[in-house]
Order: C-alpha cells, then sequence, then structure tokens
C-alpha cells in the first residue's frame, strides 16, 4: 500500500527539524557552550523545544517514530547521504585550530543542505499517485488543519533561531581568531580590562589576547628599568623583549595617565620613542592606539586633566593615521557630558574603571576587530 502523502510530508518535516538540531550540535556545542550562555540570547520553551545537548534522545525518537511511516522512502541518513555529510569534519581534535573548526562547520551546513533537498526530491518522487489508485488520495481542496500550521510555523522559527545562534557563535570566533598574537600593554587602568578578560575568559576575545600591564607603568619609565615593566614568565623584563618572546604580532597600547603631568608635547614624543622601540625589536608588529580615558570630574592634578588628555587622544590619533597604525577610541565612549569619566564607570572617583566601563572596552576591541576581518 503507496504510504498516506500527509505522513510522508510530516516524516520529512520531523527529519528536517532533527537534521538542523544534528549539525547544531556538532558545529556549535564545541563553541556554543561557553559563549552562547554568558550572552543569554536563547530563552526556549523547554516542553516544546528540547535544547540543543538532548538532541541525541531526540534523534533516537525521531527514527523510532517514524521508521512505520514510509522510513525507506524519506529516511535523511543513509549510508550515502552520512558519507557525504562528512560529518567527522566537524569532531576535530582539541588542538585543532578555530579556522579549520569554523571551513568544517561551513562544509557541513551546505551537505546537510543537500542532503535534505535530495530527500524532499526523492519522496515526492515516491509518492506519484499517477502511477497506482491504491491508498489514500488527499482531496483537491485540502486544507492543512489550524494545528499543522501553527506546528509548521514553529517548527520553523525553532530551526532558524538554531542557526541565527550558531552562525553568532561561528563569528565570535572570528572575533577572537583576529586576535591571536595580540598583545595590550599599559597601566593600571589597563590592568584592570586584564581582570575583566579573566572573569570573563568564556568570550573568544579573551582566549587569544594577551596582556602586559603594570601598576603606575608609562611611557616614561618604561625606558628607565626593568623593575619599573610587566612581568612575563615568572620574571620582570622590558616590555618589548616580552613580546618578543611571546611571538606578538599585534601591540595595543594604552599611556598617558602616568605620563601628562610631564606635558601634552612630551607625552607624544616618549610615546613615539616607546613605539619605535617596540619596532626595532619586532620590526613587522602591527600598532594600534588606545585613547587614553578620562578622569572624573574634580580628580585632576595640575598637568594631568580631561583637557590635555583629548589634546594627547588627538595628535595620537592623528599620527596613527599617518604611519598606518590602528586607533581604538574607548575615551568617548566614557564621557559624561561634561567631557569627564562618567560616575557609572568610575570605581575611585578619580581615573580607575568598574566592570560596566570594560564591557564598553570589550565592545570597542570587538567593533574594531569586526571592521578589520578583511585586512591581510
Amino acid at each position: 500500500m503507496v504510504p498516506d502523502p500527509r505522513v510522508i510530508t510530516r516524516a520529512i518535516k520531523k527529519r528536517k527539524a532533527t537534521a538542523a538540531m544534528l549539525i547544531t550540535v556538532l558545529s556549535v556545542v564545541p563553541v556554543f557552550s561557553s559563549y552562547a550562555d554568558t550572552q543569554g540570547i536563547i530563552e526556549l520553551n523547554l516542553e516544546t523545544y528540547p535544547a540543543v545537548p538532548a538532541a541525541n534522545d531526540i534523534l533516537q525518537k525521531a527514527f523510532s517514530d517514524n521508521s512505520d511511516s514510509a522510513s525507506e522512502t524519506t529516511g535523511i541518513f543513509t549510508e550515502a547521504n552520512v558519507s557525504d555529510l562528512d560529518i567527522t569534519g566537524i569532531l576535530t581534535e582539541n588542538n585543532a585550530s578555530v579556522a579549520e573548526i569554523i571551513d568544517a562547520a561551513d562544509e557541513t551546513s551546505e551537505a546537510v543542505t543537500e542532503a535534505i533537498e535530495e530527500t524532499e526530491t526523492a519522496a515526492i518522487d515516491s509518492t506519484d499517485m499517477s502511477q497506482t489508485t491504491i491508498g489514500p488520495t488527499l482531496p483537491a481542496d485540502y486544507e492543512k488543519t489550524e494545528e499543522e500550521l501553527l506546528w509548521e510555523l514553529e517548527n520553523k522559527a525553532w530551526i532558524e533561531e538554531q542557526l541565527r545562534l550558531q552562525n553568532e557563535a561561528l563569528h565570535a570566533l572570528q572575533i577572537g581568531e583576529y586576535f591571536k598574537d595580540s598583545v595590550l600593554v599599559g597601566d593600571s587602568v589597563a590592568e584592570g580590562f586584564s581582570l575583566y578578560a579573566m572573569r570573563n575568559a568564556a568570550f573568544p576575545i579573551f582566549q587569544n589576547l594577551k596582556f602586559l600591564t603594570k601598576v603606575s607603568y608609562s611611557v616614561h619609565n618604561a625606558f628607565m628599568s626593568k623593575s619599573y615593566n610587566p612581568r612575563y614568565q615568572g620574571g620582570q623584563m622590558y616590555a618589548w623583549e616580552a613580546m618578543k618572546l611571546m611571538g606578538a604580532k599585534h601591540v595595543y597600547t594604552f599611556f598617558g595617565l602616568n605620563d601628562l603631568g610631564s606635558g601634552v608635547d612630551n607625552t607624544v614624543a616618549q610615546y613615539l620613542k616607546y613605539i619605535g622601540r617596540v619596532q626595532q625589536e619586532i620590526p613587522d608588529i602591527k600598532i594600534t592606539i588606545v585613547s587614553t580615558t578620562p578622569m572624573y570630574k574634580g580628580s585632576e592634578k595640575k598637568a594631568l586633566n580631561n583637557a590635555n588628555i583629548r589634546a594627547l587622544n588627538a595628535q595620537m590619533a592623528e599620527l596613527a593615521a599617518q604611519n598606518g597604525w590602528g586607533y581604538i577610541d574607548v575615551a568617548s565612549r566614557l564621557c559624561d557630558s561634561d567631557g569627564c569619566l562618567a560616575k557609572q564607570y568610575c570605581s575611585d572617583k578619580y581615573v580607575h574603571q568598574t566592570n560596566s566601563a570594560y564591557v564598553i572596552w570589550q565592545a570597542a576591541f570587538e567593533e574594531y576587530a569586526e571592521a578589520h576581518l578583511d585586512d591581510s
């Protein structure tokens, strides 16, 4: 007897959902468990749609439920299809690169799409009612029930959400990969960002970005003695020596708050001297200036004030453009209407910053990476 076309249609739909959940598990779980959960970007009705990690149970149930309804004509994962999916491409070794995981996920997604399309075609061909009058047929004016239409809409929305989350997680990996072999060097404010990174290590950006920071570090005392420089591998050394040892290819510099007491022009000259020394040690290293952040209102001290901070940032931004360096403007995002460090971003009514401020830092760094993903 020819199967009821409605049964076949429903079986195909169930298999589509199963395939989508399988590819989501295989390609997203390695990164999504640490990234998407942190973001809190999905809330599903668990009574209707199981969480992704339960996909194995869903697969078993889906195959069991469909085994008596045209499983031979609608099966998605036949031997031929499974070989075409190249699912093992996703199950890389622990030391596989992010780029390989991303490429494998893209290839597998395309393979699943092709498999579903082939299965739909095969199912339609196998139910050609023109060849026989045996078995049930649907009336020409048959309309789907409200329950069937609602199920289709909800199922489609769920699959689209899983694909969106997968793409978002993979894109986050690409952002994180941009900071491979990168280091942020700077003073206590930059050190605060390093502590924030440790508390939020699940974000891909912080799995690659390194830090060389020290309280009171400046472009002036950086040349005085190794004791003024950040620690690396258990000892103190000049920062450019540490960068060389860690294989840094891109340095993000944050200075000024411990320098401006000597004036803007002197600070700019010493800043350039610092960058020159880094380039001397690592000739091909990329340079990105991170703007000096503002001070809390009323905390200014002589030459160390918000007016000079703005003047320093203006000169460093211009020098960055002239020399082909990058520039990240964090400062303007943290200012209040008076151009001072906003209350919600200041932890000590001086220059040091709150967790909320470092959320802004993170966003600025990720947006910078987004804008430069296509750079060679």
